[in-house]
């Protein structure tokens, strides 16, 4: 005799399984509730531990990039700020240059004047001072006499280290006629000139 069975295999196989429980005398065990009950003892917590670290990362995350973003702030003030200086010390730096020079160019006489008398040594003394070209660029003759050749020397000396005159040239020296009482006298010529800043001098004798 020939047996077809016609239920489905999901249902042949439950009923297997329940027909091989009961031979075996235990209880019935539900595979499928004891996976749903540990997901469901399992899932909801791993989820809110999942979205509590990721909600502290993100509220870290948002407190560095405010921390940045204030410190970029503060960063900028302090550049314009900073801008803002320089600018200003460069614009007092060319103010200052202008006034030096407006005032160099001003008392360039008796700034050239106050020099020619500090650097006159006590043996010696001028006799003519002529003006060879107009400020600012200010060159004078001035001659002379000196009661010996080691006074002229010093008068070159002096005018050579000062900060407004350049370029000391001794265009003449010669020997005057000798007097007894008075003794031998040396007659002298220079050319100098004004200087606007403290440059490099030349002595240049004859």
């Amino acid at each position: 005799m020939i047996e077809i069975n016609l239920l489905p295999e999901s249902l042949r196989a439950r009923q297997g399984i329940a027909t091989n429980r009961h031979a075996e005398g235990g209880f019935p065990i539900d595979v499928w509730g004891i996976a749903l009950l540990i997901s469901a003892l399992i899932i909801p917590p791993g989820t809110a531990a999942l979205w509590w670290s990721q909600r502290a990362e993100a509220l870290e995350l948002r407190a560095r990039l405010d921390a940045v973003m204030a410190d970029s702030a503060r960063l900028a003030e302090l550049r314009a700020a900073t801008d803002s200086l320089s600018e200003r010390s460069r614009e007092i730096r060319e103010r200052v240059v202008l006034v030096e020079q407006l005032d160099r160019d001003r008392f360039a006489w008796p700034h050239m004047l106050d020099e020619i008398s500090r650097a006159l040594p006590p043996p010696a003394w001028l006799i003519s001072l002529r003006q060879l070209s107009s400020p600012p660029d200010l060159a004078v003759e001035l001659q002379g006499v000196a009661g010996n050749p080691l006074a002229i020397t010093e008068f070159v000396r002096s005018l050579g280290i000062s900060d407004y005159i350049a370029d000391v040239k001794i265009v003449g020296s010669q020997q005057q006629g000798s007097d007894p009482d008075q003794g031998s006298r040396q007659a002298f010529t220079l050319v100098l000139r004004f200087a606007h800043a403290p440059a490099l001098r030349r002595i240049e004798p004859t």
